[in-house]
């Protein structure tokens, strides 16, 4: 059975760029976070905020975490299937025959720049969403489950050596290195990348206007700017460090 390589990560750990990376190499069929969707708006969603935010929104019709599921692993018999997600949206459903499908990665960045950067477009974002703890679990479970320990990058590291860091990646999950895939250039001719008109939302209005996976600039309130942000740094902040501790050294 093919397996589908996936990265589970948090927002804002620039996992999209990761992603539109992935993209570029032009071999594989690449889905961006099809999970999330059905979490928020599929028939079986788990969260109401989208709903909450806009009234008239409808439920989408014959979207759920099974329907996605089914279609990825159906797809991943004839193609080589790369998804980013979040852990968040599929921990109250990732029984040991969901783990059996994936290939788990995972992408983890400094909490601090996570949760600044989210804060200040969903004040009201929550601890679930903010996604340290479940993607903590996973990986433990991931490990447990097949006694070795799963790949692991942090964001700041690859971003420091994107060639380095996604040799080390390619590597460790037995897939070619692709050079290319490390840089692209306008959204508009891109058409191998199928994410780049997915953000409704303007998460990624800068790495539109990006060249390729590289830092990009950052212009947010601190972290002690809030109690909440302080509160949710505290309770990420273990989670994040455990991971660290087991990621590829790049």
């Amino acid at each position: 059975m093919n397996k589908i390589l996936t990265l589970w990560a948090t927002p804002r750990s620039t996992s999209t760029a990761f992603e539109w990376a992935m993209g570029r190499r032009g071999d594989m069929t690449c889905f961006h976070e099809p999970y999330n969707e059905a979490f928020y708006y599929g028939e079986d969603w788990r969260n109401d905020r989208y709903f909450i935010a806009d009234p008239k929104l409808k439920v989408s019709q014959g979207l759920t975490i099974t329907s996605v599921h089914t279609k990825l692993v159906d797809l991943a018999q004839s193609n080589s299937v790369f998804i980013k997600d979040f852990a968040y949206s599929i921990m109250h459903t990732a029984d040991d025959s969901f783990l059996d499908t994936h290939t788990h990665t995972f992408l983890i960045r400094d909490p601090d720049k996570v949760i600044t950067s989210m804060h200040s477009r969903w004040p009201d974002i929550t601890l679930a969403e903010i996604g340290f703890e479940d993607l903590h679990t996973l990986f433990n479970r991931v490990a447990d489950k097949t006694g070795s320990t799963p790949v692991v990058l942090d964001s700041d590291e690859l971003l420091e050596n994107p060639e380095k860091g996604m040799i080390a990646y390619c590597n460790a999950v037995g897939i070619t290195y692709i050079s290319k895939a490390l840089t692209w250039e306008d959204q508009n001719s891109n058409e191998e990348n199928p994410t780049w008109n997915t953000d409704e939302h303007g998460f990624h209005d800068n790495l539109k206007a990006s060249k390729g996976l590289a830092k990009q600039k950052r212009d947010y309130p601190a972290l002690e700017s809030s109690e909440d942000m302080i509160r949710l740094y505290k309770f990420s902040k273990p989670y994040y460090d455990a991971l660290f501790s087991q990621r590829i050294e790049i």
